[in-house]
């Protein structure tokens, strides 16, 4: 489990601390990040944390078994890059 705090941008809008959120995530034995889809802080490195944990599950515990046909989780290089915006849209789109 990967606890993510989202919206990390609006700042002034806040309702939980980056301290307490970690606190709770590390009470409950999961890791935490803070994101932002916005300014795409943190959102692949969410996922990336995500998909290695369910990795290290299948090959440490043998807990988490692949379904047939399946090879498990790969984790691939982000492939991903910045669009340009098309002619009137708006930057306040996500760019996620």
């Amino acid at each position: 489990f990967v606890l993510v705090g989202h919206k990390c941008d609006l700042v002034g809008e806040r309702a939980v601390s980056a301290e307490e959120a970690g606190h709770l995530a590390t009470t409950l034995g999961m890791a935490f990040v803070e994101t932002s889809a916005r300014s795409n802080l943190n959102v692949e490195l969410a996922f990336q944390m995500l998909a290695r944990g369910i990795q290290r599950a299948m090959e440490d515990q043998g807990g988490l078994a692949p379904h047939r046909g399946c090879d498990g989780i790969r984790l691939i290089p982000s492939q991903s890059r910045c669009r340009t915006l098309a002619r009137g849209e708006s930057q306040e789109r996500c760019q996620c």
